[in-house]
Order: structure tokens, then C-alpha cells, then sequence
């Protein structure tokens, strides 16, 4: 499923949750560029530069024909969503474009040095993340999760 989602264009988070004791459960949809031209009246923006530059604009949004995908964790050593605006610093490697499988990241640095997990206990682990439009999941686990298509 991850070569599916990483053929979509975009992807947007619609809900994250623990759903019992280190079981985390992720949907996330496609999303694509609207065809509605938004009207932006002087009311709502006074600059009229601004106001020209946004009513050019078309919003990127799920829709009631995107694909949803339900991921689920049974288990994981840790995950972390980060506002997209803040992503960044250190390079990465990484297969995927949307859904990410790591071999090197800053997150697997934070695992190494801010837990006890190892390649000897729990055991071997990966970097599983995720570039949705407004966060950023990244999640460490032993094993891999449980993704399916959904409907909305």
C-alpha cells in the first residue's frame, strides 16, 4: 500500500489515536487541487495584492472520491508528528516519496539516543514516516503496520 499512497500527489492526515496500549491507528487521504476558485472579499482581506494573489488560488482538499488509507501500529517503540512547517535539518535517506521507509534519519538519531531501544532489545526496528499536508508522522516500530484502502 505505501507504492499506492506514494502515487498520489498529495496527502493529507484525517485522524491519529492510540486505540489501546501501544496500538496507534493513522488515516490519512489523498487530497488534490480544487477546482473552486475562492471569492475573497475586501472584508476578508484589505490588501487588494493579497487579496488578488488568493482568489487565484485554488485550496488542496480531501473530497468525499479520495482514497483513505487506515494504518495501524499494534505495537511501536515511538511515534511523533511534527507540523510540516518545521521539518527538516539533518539528511536523511529514505525510500518512498509520501510514505517513507528510513534507513538514516534524525529520528532514528532521537531513537538511539533518547531511549533504550536497540537492535537487541525489542530488536531490529524501522522508520516508517509519513508527508502529509500540514504534519509530519514518523513512526518507529518492530514491525510493520497493517495498511488498508477505506472508504471515507
Amino acid at each position: 500500500m505505501f507504492s499506492a499512497m506514494n502515487q498520489h500527489k498529495y496527502l493529507d492526515m484525517i485522524e491519529i489515536q492510540e486505540t489501546y496500549k501501544d496500538c496507534l491507528r493513522i488515516v490519512i487521504a489523498e487530497a488534490g487541487v480544487s477546482n473552486a476558485v475562492p471569492e475573497i472579499s475586501s472584508d476578508k482581506e484589505p490588501d487588494k495584492a493579497l487579496r488578488k494573489l488568493l482568489s487565484e488560488s485554488k485550496p488542496i482538499e480531501v473530497t468525499d472520491d479520495s482514497a483513505h488509507y487506515e494504518i495501524v501500529f499494534d505495537d511501536y517503540i515511538a511515534y511523533a508528528v511534527t507540523n510540516e512547517s518545521y521539518d527538516g535539518g539533518i539528511e536523511e535517506k529514505f525510500e518512498g516519496r509520501l510514505a517513507r521507509i528510513y534507513s538514516e534519519s534524525a529520528f532514528l538519531n532521537y531513537i538511539g539516543q533518547g531511549t533504550f531501544a536497540t537492535e537487541d532489545y525489542p530488536g531490529p526496528f524501522v522508520h516508517y514516516g509519513f508527508c502529509c499536508l500540514n504534519q509530519i508522522i514518523d513512526v518507529v516500530s518492530e514491525r510493520p503496520p497493517t495498511v488498508k484502502l477505506i472508504n471515507a
